[in-house]
């Protein structure tokens, strides 16, 4: 019944949300002369929000009071699911986030009608096309074979009828299959949302100009259309940002972008939004850029279309981990795209001999010369974002299963981008607080680029920088060559060592420019009036951003390289602790003590650390099997102001899963050791020898090999030595020969080798084996990774300021407006 109800309240919100799209139609072509049509308009939208609010809370509900008979709540909910995640399993699959998006799309749509003014009918009549389009991809209607949409109100027994259980009368699943452990994450409740919210406030500066182009009113949408322009970036950019977080934090092993096609996805539309940004001021301080301004608005939303065709048409499913799986939408979402883009590209294109030209192309040293190259620059970086993003799609052409490309590719293309439109990010805002001439181009310049000489220097001489720097090209051992796991990983292959290093002392070189070039502006403009500050907030917290980049990728390192820690571990970047065992790497003295029991009974892996500095901590990394049979590793981490400490680990039972092991067997490698007996033995495996007493030897013994082994009494402090014996014989069958000791009422065959890892398999008898408690542990520096998440906060902050300021701007001219 309540699965009833939400259909025909979907279906409802579906019919109002047509009914709005014609009637703000209707306004607009009458422009305001029978407002009716926008009193309709404004109806029919109402009744849209409250039945999809009303769908949206009645799934909320059914996902809270675990009703499995839905197919939705069935896939992403279960019992044991606390109750954070029951609320964010809502959006978890296509379904729900489409709802999510549909609701914040609505919400949108009442902002527009209360601040849109004169343009509510023509933005109005483009947001509701798109809201038809995002509510076709859930109102589950059948027609004739095509079906439209996915509900998420579809009951189990109709989704899964091939399986005969769902299919028993009055079947309810007792449980249900849970969310993905990746996602039963407090960022969950948190990320996801901020980007729909960014998502859904992009449609207005498309809206808008979609307007000004259906209206031909190409110059005044600029004013009411950039404060939207700069809220929607500054939420969808900080919406990627959480998702980055969420990803170091506990997805990605201390990562947090890995070029990844949904990653990217959503990163290009953000790039088109803020190069979109900066032409406006362009277009409403000086009259230029209006070509510039109306294509990236309409690109930045297509874009963010396009997203959406990459993340849930299901042709990523095999190339991105984050993509959703294919509900049949792929013909819905291709029409959604082609229409966006027909109807925004194709309205440019047909309207551009109208559109306003500069009456002479501006001067090189103009700020509206270098604000516009910056755009550019920032476009280029979307294109290749793009262009690598779609290889897929592009792949299908030539292959049955393209690939995507490889990470060297967005760095080696993207880095030498970004050395440009960060210098130009402090040129453009001293150009445009002053006036900018040849005569006085040097006493605007001399400071900014004086300091960020001298501060380049420092870096160089007080940091491992500089012995990396100037020892590229010399040695392949230098410190920098860890920039390759990093932002830069695969410069060196275009550039070579030096070019690599030059890239990156470019980078920050430019980066400090850009600091005290925006430091002195902002200086500046806080005497004269703050409300003014946004411009360079933001470009200040994006350069902090660029220094955290350089410093936490560039100079991430594993405590344990280079230590004797390191050796024997899975490679030199790990290492080994038993339980209860200190050891000291490079200046931290780490313990590892053992599990203790964590939420909803996950064991915590318990390790405390003292630094070089002698400041003591514990992390508590989480590793657990999931119901589905997949481990789960959430890494921990703790922060400090000049660094993090990320910490990660993998047991032993995790690393000999999958293994079969018979009661009393024990694999070793050669000078490892393990305790037997409830701890009263130590067993060690010393090494191998050949050399075999003839006296168990017959002619057809192919190979004979004994394990050297040293068995010591923890309590008595006696060690012997045992030596099973180990035979193939030439037909290949295996013999053992068991080491015995009887007083010790203990026996040890040696029953297997590897000779490829070295280790050997041994079975005890007379004493238990208990399970081994040793963690390998993945331990790394993040050097000033505080500063990317400053600089996130803080661009943030600067585009409020900025958005503040713009509202203030629009209000300022209404009231002005009547007495003009």
């Amino acid at each position: 019944m309540i699965g009833t109800v939400g259909q025909l309240l979907i279906l409802a919100a579906f019919v109002a949300c047509g009914m709005a799209g014609f009637a703000y139609f209707r306004a607009a072509q009458l422009d305001g002369a029978n407002s009716d049509w926008k009193r309709i308009g404004r109806g029919t939208w109402g009744v849209m929000l409250v039945a999809c609010f009303a769908a949206f809370g009645l799934l909320l509900y059914l996902s809270l009071t675990q009703q499995f008979q839905y197919a939705y709540i069935y896939d992403y909910t279960s019992r044991d699911l606390p109750l954070i995640f029951q609320f964010s399993a809502t959006w978890a699959g296509q379904e729900g986030s489409f709802l999510l998006w549909i609701l914040f799309n609505a919400l949108v749509g009442l902002g527009l009608m209360r601040w849109a003014g004169r343009y509510e009918a023509s933005t109005m009549a483009v947001v509701a096309l798109c809201q038809v389009f995002l509510l076709s991809m859930v109102v589950g209607l059948k027609v004739g074979a095509l079906d439209i949409g996915s509900s998420p109100f579809k009951l189990t027994a109709e989704k899964y009828a091939d399986l005969p259980v769902f299919q028993l009368p009055g079947y309810i699943p007792p449980d249900g299959a849970g969310l993905n452990d990746l996602l039963q994450n407090y960022w969950m409740a948190i990320h996801p949302p901020t980007l729909f919210v960014g998502f859904a406030m992009m449609i207005v500066p498309f809206a808008f100009a979609i307007a000004a182009l259906w209206k031909r009113d190409y110059t005044a949408w600029v004013r009411p259309a950039l404060p939207w322009s700069l809220a929607a970036t500054a939420v969808l950019g900080l919406g990627i940002a959480l998702g980055g977080y969420w990803a170091y934090e506990t997805l990605s092993f201390g990562g947090y972008w890995a070029w990844d096609p949904v990653e990217n996805s959503s990163l290009v539309p953000w790039l088109i939004g803020i190069a979109a940004i900066h032409t406006m001021l362009v277009q409403k301080k000086s009259g230029a850029s209006h070509k510039s301004s109306l294509l990236l608005s309409i690109l930045a939303y297509v874009l963010v279309v396009y997203s959406t065709f990459l993340t849930r048409s299901g042709i990523l499913g095999d190339v991105s981990v984050h993509s959703f799986v294919d509900l049949g939408l792929y013909n819905q979402l291709l029409l959604w795209i082609l229409a966006m883009t027909g109807v925004g590209l194709g309205l440019f294109f047909w309207r551009q001999r109208e559109l306003p030209t500069p009456t002479r192309e501006p001067l090189w040293l103009s700020r509206e010369f270098m604000i516009f190259s910056g755009a550019m620059l920032l476009c280029a970086v979307a294109a290749v974002v793009i262009l690598g993003t779609s290889t897929p799609i592009i792949g299908r052409l030539f292959r049955d299963n393209p690939s995507t490309v490889p990470i060297a590719f967005y760095n080696k293309w993207t880095l030498p981008l970004t050395v440009g439109f960060v210098f130009l990010a402090g040129l453009g805002q001293l150009f445009w607080w002053n006036k900018m001439s040849v005569k006085n181009l040097n006493r605007v310049l001399m400071k900014p680029l004086a300091f960020a000489v001298v501060s380049t220097i420092l870096v160089l001489l007080l940091t491992p920088f500089s012995e990396g720097t100037l020892a590229l090209g010399t040695s392949g051992s230098a410190p920098i060559a860890t920039v390759q796991a990093g932002l830069i990983s695969a410069v060196g292959s275009l550039w070579g060592d030096f070019g690599m290093g030059l890239l990156l002392l470019l980078l920050l070189f430019v980066a400090f420019f850009a600091l005290y070039g925006n430091g002195l502006v902002l200086w500046r403009i806080i005497r004269g009036n703050p409300k003014m500050t946004g411009g360079a907030l933001t470009h200040i917290g994006f350069v902090i951003f660029i220094f955290g980049v350089i410093a936490s990728s560039g100079f991430s390192k594993p405590i344990a390289r280079g230590s004797q820690a390191s050796l024997g571990a899975q490679n030199n970047e790990t290492f080994v602790l038993e339980r209860g065992e200190t050891r000291l790497i490079n200046g931290y003295q780490v313990t590892y003590h053992g599990q203790q029991p964590g939420d909803r009974g996950r064991p915590l892996y318990n390790l405390d650390f003292v630094d070089p500095r002698g400041r003591a901590f514990t992390v508590e990394p989480v590793v657990y099997k999931s119901n589905k049979g997949q481990w789960i590793q959430h890494p921990d981490l703790q922060a400090f102001p000049e660094k993090d400490i990320f910490v990660a680990v993998t047991p032993s039972e995790m690393l000999q899963d999958g293994q079969q092991r018979q009661r009393g067997e024990l694999r070793l490698q050669r000078g490892e050791g393990v305790r037997i007996g409830s701890g009263t033995y130590a067993l060690r495996f010393v090494d191998y020898d050949r050399n075999v007493d003839p006296m168990y030897l017959t002619d057809s013994t192919a190979i004979a090999v004994a394990a050297v082994l040293e068995l010591t009494h923890l309590e008595t402090e006696e060690t012997r030595t045992l030596r099973p014996l180990y035979m193939v014989m030439e037909s290949g069958r295996q013999q053992y020969l068991e080491s015995r000791l009887g007083d010790w009422n203990l026996g040890v065959a040696f029953t297997g080798m590897n000779v490829t890892t070295g280790e050997i398999s041994l079975q005890v008898e007379g004493v238990e084996v208990e399970p081994e408690d040793w963690v390998v542990v993945q331990a790394y520096e993040k050097p000033l990774i505080s500063l990317v998440w400053l600089g996130i906060l803080l661009l943030t902050f600067g585009f409020g300021v900025a958005v503040y300021r713009r509202v203030q701007d629009m209000r300022t001219a209404r009231s002005l407006k009547p007495t003009a």
